[in-house]
């Protein structure tokens, strides 16, 4: 019955460790987002752009690839909200959305 204990308990550590490492990855993920968000959202407040405008922007500047992929699918759910919205609101409701995309439970669209 030891034996049984002691073989299973490195299981349930090693299974903790990669749960509490996962949730660390996604906390970092979505706090980084979430500032992305954030400061799209006063770049878009400041200079007024529509998403048209703002979209050839990022396209002219950055080159094509992952970055820039990524950059415009957190600036598109930006863009679905009001444009008075502060930016602190904008990245409280970007981080709230993305842990639960991440966990599925995020509502959908």
């Amino acid at each position: 019955m030891i034996y049984k204990i002691f073989s299973v308990l490195p299981l349930l550590v090693s299974l903790s460790l990669q749960a509490e490492e996962l949730e660390r990855l996604t906390i970092t993920s979505c706090a980084y987002q979430a500032g992305t968000a954030s400061e799209i959202q006063t770049i878009r407040q400041i200079e007024g752009d529509d998403w048209n405008e703002f979209e050839k922007k990022i396209m002219s500047i950055y080159k094509e690839g992952q970055g820039r992929s990524d950059l415009l699918a957190i600036a598109k759910r930006v863009y679905l909200q009001p444009i008075k919205r502060t930016p602190h609101e904008v990245h409280v409701d970007m981080f709230d959305a993305c842990v639960k995309r991440v966990n599925g439970t995020e509502p959908a669209a």
